[in-house]
């Protein structure tokens, strides 16, 4: 073999070899969203059935604020712990390593507790002048003590993601803090609790949430308690980072929270309500992008260091097709079973439908892109995506206040949408001008048409079928769509990189359903 054959070959291997690490990430982080999502469907559903539509809409007025105060606590810190972890860890820099982590630690704590003050404090005038709605404003106070759990449980989980691994975070986030959250749901239920006890349910499942995150931490990294290992701290490094990022995540969070928030004030919290449910289910598309977030942020660093574009730029393509051919197949499902999708929260949430689909193809465009936001911040043009995110927030703002007095919530579907299209625009033609790299290549059709044929074939379905409506057609016919819709993909042609990945990815998916039995280890 000749040098130049020599030097392709261990180049192919060594992009399969980042295949192969993206496909196990994705397969470990694939099941938990899916966990995830049951859970945090189940819980939603049980509080629609269990309260009704108004009792949500409380609910979630309430919970939002706590996470809008997250985002705030964190401080962006979320992007430059991840990307100083991963980068410290490639140049073994222990003491840097432990520093990061503990000012993020104990920085965003800080923040946390002054946060959840303020929400505690100003609770009454929120509850009788901002929103009108006295019920919700004891749900803001027991909301607040949530709110320095969740930012340690959080931010902690973002540094193991550091170190290339999304087990432990799959385990916690999106494992035991939904289950146990469920679970005191319905028992506070039974008790004869009203939907306080669901607020003190979340307050306790962040409660433990936090505790193993932090178990897991020490976990992964011993040296983190270990006095032996003085922490070098470099908070000029880890603010500059994160500080962009701040406003970045603010203002992207901002876009659906201005929408719950103006529908509190200008609709009934029963709109509230069927606005949450059909946000919740559009962004079942968002799902499979997520489940690549936590894997490749840290290798996006790694490899932007090396200076190994080349590999960046082709697994940015792969990673950008494989999360929309994912996205589209629960976009078309989720289309094909509108009805039955939203009858599952009871029959006053059918009228959402259309706010639903709106939002689920705004989030199936952001999938198509890819993760152009974290390729931006972990190569370190967080101030791209600052100014990419502050730009739409401020249109769905805008179209907020313009379209809600008049539409409810479907003015607030468009507003959502409009403003997470117009982010992923700018940041798709800043990756191309920035890096040199695009997404879109024609083995996009292939999905489209087989989504197509699928999705179309499970509609007629629907139509012919003497399927009751809700979860019976649901259950009959959702695995067959996504039968179809796999076959005919197959049918079309896999490249080599989509066999590579598929086959780490089931291995990985069967190895993690095994672990998550024994957890925590």
């Amino acid at each position: 073999m000749s040098s130049s054959a020599q030097q392709e070959h261990a180049q192919e291997e060594q992009y399969n070899a980042y295949v192969s690490r993206v496909a196990r990430g994705a397969g470990i982080s694939s099941f938990g969203q899916g966990v995830s999502r049951v859970l945090g469907y189940a819980t939603q559903v049980a509080l629609a059935r269990m309260y009704g539509p108004a009792a949500l809409g409380l609910y979630v007025l309430a919970s939002t604020m706590i996470l809008l105060g997250n985002i705030l606590a964190q401080i962006g810190m979320d992007n430059g712990v991840v990307r100083y972890v991963a980068q410290y860890r490639a140049e073994r820099d222990g003491a840097r390593i432990r520093g990061t982590i503990l000012l993020a630690l104990l920085v965003s704590f800080v923040l946390s507790m002054v946060i959840a003050g303020v929400i505690f404090a100003a609770s009454g005038f929120l509850a009788n002048t901002v929103f009108n709605k006295p019920a919700v404003e004891v749900l803001f106070r027991v909301f607040s003590v949530s709110l320095p759990f969740l930012t340690v449980m959080s931010m902690a989980l973002w540094a193991i993601q550091g170190f290339q691994t999304v087990k432990y975070p799959t385990y916690v986030r999106q494992i035991t803090q939904p289950l146990v959250n469920l679970a005191l749901i319905v028992v506070f239920y039974l008790l004869g609790s009203q939907v306080l006890g669901a607020a003190i349910a979340y307050v306790l499942s962040m409660a433990i949430g936090s505790v193993f995150a932090l178990y897991y931490l020490r976990r992964v990294f011993p040296p983190l308690l270990d006095r032996q290992t003085p922490p070098r701290y470099e908070p000029r490094a880890l603010f500059s980072a994160s500080g962009p990022m701040i406003v970045a995540n603010f203002t992207q969070y901002i876009n659906s929270w201005t929408a719950v928030t103006v529908l509190g004030v200008f609709a009934t919290a029963e709109t509230v309500g069927v606005y949450h449910a059909a946000n919740r289910t559009a962004a079942l598309s968002a799902l499979v992008l997520f489940a690549f977030t936590g894997i490749f942020s840290p290798m996006i660093s790694n490899l932007y260091r090396k200076g190994s574009l080349e590999h960046l730029g082709f697994l940015y393509k792969d990673v950008s097709r494989w999360t929309f051919t994912g996205s589209l197949a629960v976009f078309l499902l989720t289309a094909a079973l509108y009805k039955d999708v939203l009858t599952v929260f009871g029959d006053g949430f059918v009228r959402g439908w259309p706010a639903m689909l709106l939002i689920a193809g705004a989030h199936l465009f952001n999938s198509s892109v890819g993760l152009t936001s974290r390729v931006l911040a972990m190569t370190g043009h967080q101030k791209v995506v600052m100014m990419a995110t502050l730009g739409s927030t401020i249109a769905g703002v805008a179209l907020n206040f313009a379209l809600v007095p008049a539409y409810g919530l479907y003015g607030a579907a468009i507003a959502t949408s409009v403003a997470i299209v117009l982010a992923n625009l700018a940041t798709l033609f800043s990756v191309k001008g920035i890096l040199g790299i695009w997404p879109y290549t024609y083995q996009y059709l292939k999905p489209v048409a087989a989504g197509a044929v699928a999705a179309s074939a499970t509609y007629i379905g629907t139509l012919t079928l003497p399927l009751p409506t809700g979860v019976v057609t649901i259950l009959a016919l959702g695995p067959l769509f996504m039968i179809a819709f796999g076959v005919l993909l197959a049918t079309m042609g896999l490249t080599a990189s989509d066999r590579q990945f598929l086959s780490t990815f089931w291995n990985s998916v069967r190895r993690t359903r095994r672990g998550a039995q024994k957890a925590p280890e």
